[in-house]
């Protein structure tokens, strides 16, 4: 509220202080623009794969784990009553396997924050087979990143950085 009461003061007095006002008010909505988008795309990350958030709890605010439960009652009731009622009732216990929960793709991009100087290995190959040369680590992907930089990786590459606290997801 201190905010726009320093607007309407500003909006009072001379033009000078009425265009400051405005754009004070602009930078307002914008910034209440990204934080409504980021709880949009955040809420659609734990909705779109709320099986799989499931076991991630201890990761999410208190705020999130509440949504993700009452979505997820929501989401069972509903494959309840179209889906599951109609199948043999030993044929939806195997729907909670692992192998059947939708996860989300380890290989999409990310905008990180690095805490602490790391090492990424940025090659998507897999391990090199037995017998092959080992390549530099410039062929290989590896690159150092210092404390403070950002940067744009595969989340499966920083996946485990971010579980140590070495990354931080930015989105």
């Amino acid at each position: 509220r201190g905010q726009e009461e320093t607007i309407d003061d500003l909006s009072e007095q001379s033009e000078l202080s009425s265009l400051a006002a405005s754009i004070y008010k602009m930078e307002a909505d914008r910034v209440r623009f990204i934080l409504s988008d980021l709880s949009r795309t955040r809420l659609a990350k734990v909705e779109n794969h709320a099986l799989h958030n499931r076991e991630l709890a201890d990761r999410m605010t208190d705020e999130e784990v509440h949504y993700l439960q009452q979505y997820g009652a929501l989401l069972e009731r509903h494959l309840q009553r179209t889906v599951l009622n109609h199948l043999p009732k030993d044929a939806w216990k195997k729907l909670d396997e692992p192998g059947m929960i939708d996860m989300p793709d380890f290989n999409e991009f990310v905008f990180c924050r690095v805490t602490e100087t790391v090492e990424i290995d940025n090659d998507m190959r897999g391990n090199n087979e037995e017998g092959e040369d080992e390549e530099d680590e410039y062929e290989r992907g590896i690159q150092e990143h210092s404390a403070g930089s950002c940067l744009i990786a595969r989340y499966g590459s920083v996946r485990e950085l971010i579980l140590q606290g070495k990354v931080v997801l930015l989105m």
